[in-house]
Protein backbone atom coordinates (compact mmCIF):
# COMPACT_ATOMS: atom_id res chain seq x y z
CA UNK A 1 0.00 0.00 0.00
CA UNK A 2 1.41 3.39 -0.99
CA UNK A 3 1.60 6.32 1.47
CA UNK A 4 -1.12 8.10 -0.51
CA UNK A 5 -3.52 5.15 -0.42
CA UNK A 6 -2.83 4.58 3.26
CA UNK A 7 -3.60 8.20 4.06
CA UNK A 8 -6.88 8.08 2.15
CA UNK A 9 -7.87 4.92 3.99
CA UNK A 10 -7.07 6.40 7.40
CA UNK A 11 -8.87 9.65 6.63
CA UNK A 12 -11.95 7.75 5.46
CA UNK A 13 -11.97 5.93 8.80
CA UNK A 14 -11.40 8.83 11.18
CA UNK A 15 -11.69 12.19 9.40
CA UNK A 16 -9.99 15.42 10.46
CA UNK A 17 -8.26 15.23 13.83
CA UNK A 18 -7.28 18.81 14.70
CA UNK A 19 -3.93 17.82 16.13
CA UNK A 20 -1.68 19.22 17.80
CA UNK A 21 -3.92 20.60 20.57
CA UNK A 22 -3.19 24.27 21.37
CA UNK A 23 -5.32 25.29 24.33
CA UNK A 24 -3.80 28.74 24.58
CA UNK A 25 -5.26 29.57 21.15
CA UNK A 26 -8.27 27.29 20.70
CA UNK A 27 -11.16 26.69 23.08
CA UNK A 28 -11.71 23.51 25.05
CA UNK A 29 -8.98 20.89 24.85
CA UNK A 30 -7.31 22.73 21.97
CA UNK A 31 -8.16 20.39 19.11
CA UNK A 32 -8.85 22.29 15.87
CA UNK A 33 -10.14 20.05 13.02
CA UNK A 34 -9.63 21.59 9.57
CA UNK A 35 -8.09 24.71 11.11
CA UNK A 36 -4.44 24.76 10.08
CA UNK A 37 -1.78 27.34 10.80
CA UNK A 38 -1.99 27.04 14.57
CA UNK A 39 -0.22 27.93 16.72
CA UNK A 40 0.17 31.54 15.66
CA UNK A 41 1.47 33.03 18.90
CA UNK A 42 4.74 32.68 20.74
CA UNK A 43 2.91 31.20 23.73
CA UNK A 44 1.15 28.67 21.52
CA UNK A 45 4.38 27.58 19.87
CA UNK A 46 6.03 27.05 23.22
CA UNK A 47 2.98 25.13 24.43
CA UNK A 48 3.61 22.65 21.60
CA UNK A 49 7.29 22.43 22.57
CA UNK A 50 6.35 21.65 26.17
CA UNK A 51 3.84 19.05 25.06
CA UNK A 52 6.39 17.40 22.77
CA UNK A 53 8.74 16.95 25.74
CA UNK A 54 6.07 15.86 28.19
CA UNK A 55 4.51 13.26 25.88
CA UNK A 56 7.69 11.19 25.70
CA UNK A 57 6.75 7.67 26.88
CA UNK A 58 3.46 9.02 28.22
CA UNK A 59 -0.19 9.04 27.17
CA UNK A 60 -1.51 12.40 26.02
CA UNK A 61 -4.22 12.38 28.71
CA UNK A 62 -1.44 12.57 31.30
CA UNK A 63 0.30 15.33 29.38
CA UNK A 64 -2.90 17.37 29.46
CA UNK A 65 -2.92 17.16 33.25
CA UNK A 66 0.69 18.31 33.44
CA UNK A 67 0.07 21.20 31.04
CA UNK A 68 -3.02 22.23 32.99
CA UNK A 69 -0.91 22.40 36.15
CA UNK A 70 1.73 24.53 34.41
CA UNK A 71 -0.88 26.89 32.94
CA UNK A 72 -2.73 27.23 36.24
CA UNK A 73 0.55 28.10 37.92
CA UNK A 74 1.27 30.56 35.08
CA UNK A 75 4.53 28.79 34.31
CA UNK A 76 3.93 28.48 30.58
CA UNK A 77 6.58 30.63 28.90
CA UNK A 78 10.22 29.71 28.33
CA UNK A 79 11.32 32.56 30.60
CA UNK A 80 9.14 31.34 33.48
CA UNK A 81 10.27 27.74 33.00
CA UNK A 82 13.88 28.85 33.32
CA UNK A 83 13.22 31.04 36.37
CA UNK A 84 11.23 28.43 38.30
CA UNK A 85 13.06 26.00 40.58
CA UNK A 86 13.26 22.38 39.46
CA UNK A 87 11.22 20.92 42.32
CA UNK A 88 8.26 23.18 41.62
CA UNK A 89 8.20 22.21 37.96
CA UNK A 90 8.73 18.53 38.77
CA UNK A 91 5.75 18.56 41.09
CA UNK A 92 3.52 20.23 38.51
CA UNK A 93 4.42 17.84 35.71
CA UNK A 94 4.24 14.67 37.83
CA UNK A 95 1.21 13.30 35.92
CA UNK A 96 3.38 12.96 32.81
CA UNK A 97 5.96 10.79 34.56
CA UNK A 98 9.78 11.00 34.60
CA UNK A 99 9.32 14.28 36.47
CA UNK A 100 12.95 15.08 37.25
CA UNK A 101 14.23 14.14 33.81
CA UNK A 102 11.49 16.04 32.00
CA UNK A 103 12.04 19.10 34.19
CA UNK A 104 15.60 19.29 32.89
CA UNK A 105 14.42 18.70 29.34
CA UNK A 106 11.81 21.47 29.66
CA UNK A 107 14.52 23.88 30.74
CA UNK A 108 16.69 22.79 27.83
CA UNK A 109 13.91 23.33 25.30
CA UNK A 110 13.04 26.66 26.93
CA UNK A 111 16.57 27.95 26.38
CA UNK A 112 16.62 26.60 22.83
CA UNK A 113 13.26 28.30 22.14
CA UNK A 114 14.50 31.67 23.37
CA UNK A 115 17.59 31.37 21.20
CA UNK A 116 15.78 30.19 18.05
CA UNK A 117 12.23 31.55 18.12
CA UNK A 118 12.84 34.40 15.68
CA UNK A 119 14.61 32.34 13.04
CA UNK A 120 13.73 29.21 11.10
CA UNK A 121 14.99 26.42 13.33
CA UNK A 122 17.38 23.77 12.10
CA UNK A 123 16.59 20.09 12.70
CA UNK A 124 20.26 19.35 13.27
CA UNK A 125 20.48 22.15 15.81
CA UNK A 126 17.35 20.99 17.61
CA UNK A 127 18.65 17.44 17.81
CA UNK A 128 21.65 18.77 19.75
CA UNK A 129 19.35 19.72 22.65
CA UNK A 130 19.56 17.13 25.43
CA UNK A 131 16.20 15.45 25.78
CA UNK A 132 15.19 15.98 22.15
CA UNK A 133 15.19 12.90 19.96
CA UNK A 134 14.04 12.56 16.37
CA UNK A 135 10.34 12.17 17.12
CA UNK A 136 10.32 15.11 19.53
CA UNK A 137 12.32 17.29 17.13
CA UNK A 138 10.07 16.52 14.18
CA UNK A 139 6.96 17.15 16.28
CA UNK A 140 8.26 20.58 17.29
CA UNK A 141 9.30 21.49 13.75
CA UNK A 142 6.05 20.28 12.15
CA UNK A 143 3.52 21.52 14.69
CA UNK A 144 5.14 24.55 16.34
CA UNK A 145 7.12 25.95 13.41
CA UNK A 146 5.11 24.57 10.45
CA UNK A 147 8.05 22.98 8.68
CA UNK A 148 7.34 19.93 6.45
CA UNK A 149 8.99 17.05 8.27
CA UNK A 150 7.26 13.73 8.92
CA UNK A 151 6.84 12.49 12.49
CA UNK A 152 7.39 8.78 13.07
CA UNK A 153 6.01 7.41 16.33
CA UNK A 154 5.26 4.00 17.79
CA UNK A 155 1.79 3.95 16.24
CA UNK A 156 3.26 4.61 12.80
CA UNK A 157 5.74 1.76 13.17
CA UNK A 158 3.04 -0.64 14.37
CA UNK A 159 0.77 0.25 11.48
CA UNK A 160 3.45 -0.24 8.85
CA UNK A 161 4.45 -3.53 10.47
CA UNK A 162 0.83 -4.72 10.55
CA UNK A 163 0.56 -3.99 6.83
CA UNK A 164 3.92 -5.73 6.25
CA UNK A 165 5.28 -2.62 4.53
CA UNK A 166 8.21 -2.31 6.94
CA UNK A 167 9.51 -4.26 9.89
CA UNK A 168 8.85 -2.61 13.25
CA UNK A 169 12.61 -2.33 13.79
CA UNK A 170 13.17 -0.32 10.61
CA UNK A 171 15.27 2.80 11.38
CA UNK A 172 13.43 6.05 12.03
CA UNK A 173 15.05 7.94 9.16
CA UNK A 174 14.20 5.20 6.65
CA UNK A 175 10.53 5.48 7.54
CA UNK A 176 10.58 9.27 7.61
CA UNK A 177 12.12 9.49 4.15
CA UNK A 178 9.67 6.93 2.75
CA UNK A 179 6.81 9.27 3.55
CA UNK A 180 8.60 12.47 2.58
CA UNK A 181 9.79 11.13 -0.78
CA UNK A 182 6.37 9.76 -1.74
CA UNK A 183 4.08 12.56 -0.59
CA UNK A 184 3.67 16.23 -1.33
CA UNK A 185 5.75 18.22 1.17
CA UNK A 186 2.69 19.67 2.86
CA UNK A 187 2.51 20.73 6.50
CA UNK A 188 -1.29 20.21 6.78
CA UNK A 189 -0.97 16.77 5.15
CA UNK A 190 1.88 15.69 7.42
CA UNK A 191 0.06 16.96 10.51
CA UNK A 192 -3.16 15.18 9.62
CA UNK A 193 -1.38 11.98 8.63
CA UNK A 194 0.51 11.74 11.91
CA UNK A 195 -2.66 12.43 13.89
CA UNK A 196 -4.51 9.68 12.02
CA UNK A 197 -1.80 7.17 12.94
CA UNK A 198 -2.24 8.19 16.56
CA UNK A 199 -6.00 7.72 16.41
CA UNK A 200 -5.66 4.32 14.77
CA UNK A 201 -3.06 3.23 17.29
CA UNK A 202 -4.97 4.42 20.34
CA UNK A 203 -7.94 2.31 19.26
CA UNK A 204 -5.80 -0.64 18.11
CA UNK A 205 -7.91 -0.94 15.00
CA UNK A 206 -5.23 -2.13 12.57
CA UNK A 207 -7.56 -4.75 11.12
CA UNK A 208 -9.67 -1.96 9.61
CA UNK A 209 -6.87 -1.27 7.13
CA UNK A 210 -7.26 -4.66 5.48
CA UNK A 211 -9.83 -5.33 2.73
Amino acid sequence: MSPVKLYKKLFSLYGAQGWWPVRSEFKGRGYHPNVFGLPKTRKGKFEVCMGAILTQNTAWTQVEKALTNLFNAKINTPEKILKTDNETIATLISPAGYRNQKTKYLKNIAQWFIDNYRKEPSRDNLLQVKGVGRETADSILLYAFHLPTFVIDTYTKRTLAALKIFDEKTPYETLRLWFMENLELSVPLFQEYHALFVELGKNREYSKLFP
